[in-house]
């Protein structure tokens, strides 16, 4: 995480050189503060995109709780971001982020009450922190690693390996069963309205989405197969394991063609009038086709966590034996890995990560963050989460990311 990491300490507030101290009392934090500047009012559970944001939800509750919680740090900082996007997914209390070059060396505080001290610390300690200030889930701070976890630097690269591909797995399916779920409905709709005026201004808004949703999906489902085939495929082959690269590429080979004869369908669909008895013919065989592709690509992830991530490890020692490992560190070979995709890790950031639980997001955060070299590309890619979810109501995050994709993808201009 950089130079925004150093050891943990804990600072106590003082007059010239920190952060201005605030009221303990809800309308303080609601206000802005001494430090809050604007004091603008946003959605529940905000984070900032302006210089200064507070939010106040419930008043009583703040009390309760003893107030916002409060991060300042400099705009360039992975840490002061990580812990902004950590919040939003713990949803715990409001936040008010103050940024703050005065902070020591440019690091993040973080000040959890106004009862409680401000803290100044490496990621993983503020982020425990935050989970032992926030009890319940996500648990947003890593999992302690003991030294006897470190035994085989083999075991642990490809733990972290095969920890990126499940979660990239997961995020798929979601988004697939996202976008069949949006089918469905819209051919249950279309069956009710049969031969009465249909509102065409909605159905085309609605075509339009969900062409932008499953184009996404496909983008994301491309980069992560063709990870595979460029990472861990070839080494996979070199450790005797051929059978099984032949089966994955097999199936890859058979999923692309679905997977563009439905974004095809889409773009038909787009061309017809709106309402027809040929519009909804093709909407309802595209209804069956992707959840063809739906099932065949569950079974195919499904087999490929069976057959594939159990020989990662045998890969990963042949890889050091043969003196192919220029990065000693166990994050290396998932590092090679994330950087082949580049479009999932930039502009399809946000989406990817609205694929995923909360638990998942968090973790998926935490092999980022350590595996990402750029600071100013990672110092992105949490920036663009916490402005896509900073609206987004936290039952939504935390119950269904289907649901809290389409209700984004609506909002969007």
């Amino acid at each position: 995480m950089g130079n925004c990491s150093p050891s943990p300490r804990r600072r106590r507030p003082s007059p010239a050189g920190s952060p201005p101290s605030h009221s303990s009392t809800a309308s303080g934090g609601a206000s802005g503060g001494g430090g809050g500047g604007g004091g603008t009012t946003v959605s529940p559970y905000a984070l900032a995109r302006s210089p200064s944001v507070s939010v106040s939800v419930d008043p009583e509750a703040d009390a309760e709780r003893g107030g916002v919680v409060r991060v300042y740090g400099s705009d360039g900082c992975p840490v002061a971001w990580r812990l902004r996007v950590a919040l939003l997914y713990k949803a715990a209390a409001p936040v008010h982020f103050t940024p703050s070059e005065a902070a020591p060396l440019g690091r993040p505080v973080l000040r959890l009450s106004a009862a409680d001290p401000e803290l100044c610390g490496a990621a993983d300690e503020l982020l425990r922190h935050v989970d032992a200030r926030f009890e319940g889930k996500p648990r947003v701070a890593p999992p302690d690693r003991p030294p006897s976890a470190r035994a085989s630097l083999a075991a642990a690269a490809a733990e972290e390996v095969a920890e990126m591909v499940r979660l990239q797995h997961r995020s798929a399916e979601r988004h697939l069963e996202g976008v069949a779920a949006k089918l469905a409905e819209m051919v249950k709709k279309g069956a009710k309205k049969a031969g009465k005026g249909r509102n065409v201004a909605v159905e085309g808004a609605e075509v339009r989405r969900l062409g932008k949703w499953y184009g996404d999906a496909m983008e994301v489902m491309l980069e992560h197969a063709r990870m595979e085939e460029r990472v861990l495929f070839p080494d996979i082959q070199r450790a005797s394991f051929p059978g099984v690269c032949d089966k994955v590429q097999e199936q890859h080979g058979k999923h692309l063609p679905m997977m563009n004869g439905i974004k095809e369908d889409i773009k038909t669909l787009l061309t017809l009038e709106l309402g027809s008895a040929l519009f909804y013919e093709v909407l309802v065989n595209l209804s069956v086709r992707l959840k063809a592709l739906q099932d065949h690509t569950k079974e195919h992830f499904k087999e490929e966590e069976k057959d594939m991530l159990p020989r990662l490890e045998s890969v990963r020692r042949m890889q050091r034996e043969e003196g192919n490992v220029p990065d000693k560190s166990n994050s290396g070979w998932a590092s090679e890995a994330m950087g082949t995709m580049e479009m999932t890790h930039s502009k399809l950031f946000p989406f990817f990560m609205t694929g995923l639980m909360p638990q998942e997001a968090v973790q998926y955060l935490d092999l980022v963050c350590r595996c990402t070299k750029n600071t100013r590309h990672l110092v992105s890619m949490l920036r663009s989460l916490a402005e896509r979810l900073e609206d987004a109501n936290p039952l939504i995050i935390h119950n269904n990311p289907t649901r809290l994709y389409e209700h984004l993808l609506v909002k969007s201009p």
